[in-house]
């Protein structure tokens, strides 16, 4: 019986060390993450895709947002109908450009809400991001010339 009692209060303790240990795993996460939002140099990288018609898609490695500054590098798939763009196709969601605005707020703990507006020769692009502690991130663009898309990732610390 004593053995029984003494390994049941071993496997509790070695469950609390563990529960601490993620928890500190996620409060360097968090920090980590507001860092990178506070300096405005951060990647999301995008996992899956969701357009306005179908279903949402998973995407291959290697598609992502970064924001370097007052720059926005847009590496995205799209999948949607475009209402008036340059014959080809255009550039869609793949540009290097300056960003006009961008707006940071928290509406709730643990949330951070990031709008970001920039235009080029193709388009007006609308950004809203939520990023959580965890990095979880989701992102909505909204076009003039084209239907708006969402897509969830990850952002990327160091």
């Amino acid at each position: 019986m004593k053995k029984i009692l003494f390994f049941a209060l071993t496997l509790t303790l070695l469950g609390c060390a563990t529960t601490a240990e993620q928890a500190a795993q996620k409060a360097e996460k968090a920090k980590k993450v507001a860092a990178a939002l506070a300096d405005r140099h951060f990647t999301v990288e995008v996992q899956r895709m969701h357009p306005l018609r179908g279903r949402a898609v998973n995407v291959s490695y290697g598609y992502e947002l970064t924001v370097k500054g007052d720059t926005l590098v847009s590496y995205l798939p799209y999948f949607g109908r475009a209402y008036n763009v340059p014959l080809g196709g255009g550039k869609g969601l793949n540009f290097t450009n300056r960003i006009d605005t961008y707006r940071t707020w928290q509406p709730k703990a643990g949330l951070t809400h990031i709008e970001i507006s920039t235009t080029n020769e193709e388009d007006t692009y609308q950004y809203s991001l939520d990023i959580f502690d965890n990095g979880s991130t989701s992102i909505s663009v909204q076009m003039r010339q084209r239907e708006w898309i969402s897509y969830d990732g990850n952002v990327e610390v160091e």
